[in-house]
């Protein structure tokens, strides 16, 4: 069975010049594991950089559920009400714990759908270079104390979602 990754929109390497991603893409073309996308890294490569939507393109889309207020028609899917699936709210909360789920930016929001949709495929790791949303806490009054390296990423596994940079994933292929 191939490893399958779901991969971020900052991890469009349309220079080659992130090597881990570089990496990366080796495997996928020799087919040692799969690199997917979802609609939000789709829409967000079509908007913002045209170029890099071409690139985007070679990787399967593996959607979106859908989600009221923030899917598009013709882009999502409907799925069944699962309870150990995420659900919007849940992985907003996760990621921006001090954010209202309807004040979410719409940065924040795509943040939010790339792993609702990654939850709902059979990809097995999401991979980004976005540590300050996805892997690490953010500083607040409420934790200022704490440690927050990796607590992100730890309230993810929580929910079946594993994240890893590409470096880190790139690592762990290497010690299979």
């Amino acid at each position: 069975m191939s490893i399958k990754i779901t991969l971020d929109s900052n991890l469009i390497n349309i220079k080659q010049k992130l090597e881990p991603v570089n990496k990366l893409e080796e495997l996928f073309e020799r087919g040692i594991i799969q690199i997917v996308g979802t609609e939000r890294l789709y829409e967000e490569m079509r908007k913002h950089i045209p170029k890099a939507f071409d690139k985007a393109k070679k990787y399967k889309n593996i959607g979106e559920p859908f989600v009221v207020g923030h899917s598009r028609i013709g882009h999502a899917y409907i799925t069944s009400e699962n309870p150990t699936l995420p659900t919007f709210q849940e992985i907003s909360e996760i990621l921006f714990s001090n954010i209202q789920c309807d004040k979410l930016t719409e940065n924040q929001i795509n943040d939010v759908m790339h792993l609702i949709a990654h939850a709902h495929s059979d990809s097995n790791f999401f991979v980004t270079n976005n540590t300050s949303d996805f892997i690490h806490g953010k500083k607040n009054n409420k934790n200022r104390n704490l440690e927050l390296r990796n607590q992100t990423r730890e309230k993810l596994k929580e929910k079946s979602i594993f994240v890893m940079t590409a470096q880190e994933m790139v690592e762990y292929l290497n010690n299979k």
